[in-house]
């Protein structure tokens, strides 16, 4: 046998080479328990986060049956008797539909949703909206609107780094900015070119009324991308509220251009001259604030609708807000579109009548729900812009901004008008063949039952 210091150097021997070809530290004794306690935490971290994991899983699940329980109770927009076909609003009260909120002509809706996505997107390739302006002027003659279209070339930049954005500032003339006809004088005039950020549509009536609707373009440059992350709060002194300082920006400098255009007040009280604003994203926001701003100042602002808008006033100032705008408010959401939550943080959800348009959890069949303003304040509504509950995050992913194109929207209302047809059609069918018996749901009633389905059981 032999002696135990002999066996005990031929083990460090091969230790050390076995470390030598393998790259491993040596551990000294005294700290090989410290190592076996580290592997401890990290197994103990490890099983910890995924506890959390199947815990934050299984809420989620939870709270999707929830949510999907309360979206069943809200009223099918089809069925709320706001919506309806060329001229057959009339028909639609006297079939028992009901009316609860503004009508809106389907046909209109979507005429609307079309024209506030035609900026951007009508000439591929596009630098300006002025190479548009032909296309977006045949659109319209096509469709049968004889009005006239005006658009300005808004020379200043729509974000400011000095953050002078109150609308009141002279346009800057690139040629004083580029600084030659050098590669990069060419590149911030072709930005400065860019700057068209709406158009003016105008018609007169044969009442004599002037019919004028401004439309909002939404995110299209990569200036816009700024104005978005430019999302502090800040303070207006003349709606006496707090805005995201891009959008807000934004809208200063656009009523600033295109005021001088519209029927002033003075003009017969106003009456002579309506405004309608329309936007899509970006464009959305915009619209609402250019609505209560021209409201407050006196103009005859009758109709304000946003498309897929993300949010613009803190909390605090929407109930505010909402008393400045016109009684035909709409805001058209779809669940799966992302920048309608944004920005989430110390931001009210946007104001209006509500057009929401959600999948159902069992058939995957998209219905359109409608949410009076009048029932989104009441505390058991608040969730139906809730971040948290309607943040359906695998979801947003595999659509990632793909529901916030306006083509999907127009699919979305032309669904939506089959469904008012078919009600339509069917309402029809049953008031001819039941001339002596009343309709099967009167308004009244079903404002009361609207109202019932609408609260949580206590």
């Amino acid at each position: 046998m032999r002696p135990l210091y002999v066996r005990r150097s031929k083990e460090g021997l091969c230790r050390t080479v076995r470390r030598f070809a393998t790259g491993e530290k040596e551990v000294p004794v005294n700290q090989q328990g410290t190592a076996n306690e580290r592997h401890q935490r990290i197994w103990y971290a490890s099983a910890a986060a995924a506890a959390a994991t199947s815990a934050l899983g299984t809420y989620s699940l939870y709270l999707r049956e929830v949510r999907q329980a309360q979206i069943e109770k809200l009223p099918l927009a089809s069925e709320s008797g706001v919506f309806f076909m060329n001229g057959t609003s009339n028909l639609a009260n006297q079939n028992g539909i009901g009316k609860y909120g503004p009508n809106r002509d389907l046909t209109v809706l979507q005429s609307t949703v079309a024209r506030a996505g035609l900026m951007g997107t009508s000439v591929k390739g596009a630098k300006s909206v002025k190479e548009e302006l032909d296309t977006i002027r045949r659109w319209h003659h096509e469709r049968g609107f004889r009005g006239g279209l005006v658009l300005r070339a808004l020379t200043q930049p729509l974000f400011s780094s000095s953050g002078d954005d109150d609308g009141h500032q002279e346009d800057l003339d690139p040629s004083e900015i580029t600084g030659g006809p050098n590669e990069l004088g060419r590149m911030t005039k072709d930005f400065f070119d860019q700057r068209e950020c709406y158009y003016l549509y105008y018609e007169i009536l044969g009442n004599g009324r002037i019919q004028q609707h401004i439309f909002c373009r939404g995110t299209t440059l990569f200036a816009d991308i700024f104005t978005c992350l430019n999302s502090w709060l800040v303070y207006d002194d003349e709606l006496d509220c707090q805005f995201h300082q891009g959008f807000l920006g934004h809208a200063n400098r656009l009523i600033a251009d295109v005021e001088p255009l519209l029927v002033p007040p003075s003009d017969n009280g106003g009456e002579r001259g309506t405004v309608e604003i329309s936007g899509h994203s970006l464009g959305g926001a915009v619209a609402y604030i250019v609505a209560m701003k021209l409201k407050k100042r006196g103009y005859n602002v009758v109709r304000v609708t946003s498309v897929g808008s993300p949010r613009y006033c803190d909390l605090e100032s929407t109930e505010k807000l909402f008393k400045l705008l016109p009684r035909d408010c709409l805001r058209i959401e779809e669940e799966l579109d992302i920048f309608t939550y944004l920005s989430p943080y110390r931001y009210g959800p946007q104001l209006g009548n509500k057009l929401w348009f959600v999948r159902d959890s069992s058939s995957g069949e998209k219905r359109a729900r409608y949410i009076p303003y009048s029932l989104q304040v009441h505390e058991n509504m608040k969730w139906i812009d809730s971040v948290i509950v309607n943040f359906l995050i695998p979801e947003l992913a595999l659509n990632w901004g793909r529901s916030h194109r306006v083509p999907v929207y127009l699919s979305d209302i032309n669904q939506l008008r089959n469904h008012v047809e078919e009600k339509m059609t069917s309402h029809k069918n049953h008031i001819t063949t039941n001339e002596d018996h009343p309709a099967p749901v009167p308004e009244a009633d079903y404002v009361a039952k609207e109202n019932v389905i609408l609260v949580d059981d206590e």
